[in-house]
């Protein structure tokens, strides 16, 4: 584009850059939402790998759809128990980056993806325990608040530690 640009003003481009692409990548996350679309089949998924992986833990374990039995205590896998939305952030995050090379960013998505999918699996297993140990009070703020919180730092960890081996360096001059 032919800019001269001091190296401060090279950094604010390019995280003008890197924060427009963000912006516009976050639009499926609004498609997803405003247009009800079916996650009943990512729901089914994670019902199954929680179902498989209570049961290696020693649970006894029913499954009916995306209903989870574990003892005495069932749950159902909602479409925001399924980690789609940390997904797409990671996504998001990748493909904002400016300069990066497609096989770079196809990297970042074969392991970073799973490393989410594992931490919502987590999210998940932990919650069912914490309510076996202490009560449903308890699972639900490990669940709802806690989780929350550590969903965004896998995926912030997740984006933060792709992007240091590959040395980038999105917004240096």
């Amino acid at each position: 584009m032919g800019l001269d640009l001091t190296p401060s003003q090279s950094r604010q481009w390019k995280l003008l850059q890197f924060l427009a692409r963000l912006a516009a990548l976050s639009v499926p996350i609004y498609i997803i939402i405003a247009f009800a679309v079916d996650l009943s089949a990512l729901q089914l998924a994670v019902a199954g790998n929680s179902a498989w992986l209570l049961g290696i833990m020693g649970s006894q374990v029913t499954q009916e759809g995306a209903l989870v039995s574990a003892g005495d205590f069932s749950f159902i896998i909602t479409q925001d128990c399924t980690g789609w939305k940390s997904m797409l952030l990671l996504f998001g995050l990748v493909f904002a980056v400016p300069g990066v090379a497609w096989r770079k960013r196809l990297l970042g998505l074969v392991i970073g993806l799973p490393v989410i999918w594992a931490g919502n699996l987590l999210r998940i297993m932990s919650a069912v325990y914490a309510q076996a140990a202490w009560g449903m009070e308890a699972a639900q703020v490990l669940h709802d608040v806690w989780w929350q919180l550590g969903l965004t730092a896998i995926v912030l960890g997740t984006w933060l530690l792709w992007m240091k081996p590959l040395r980038l360096r999105p917004f240096s001059a």
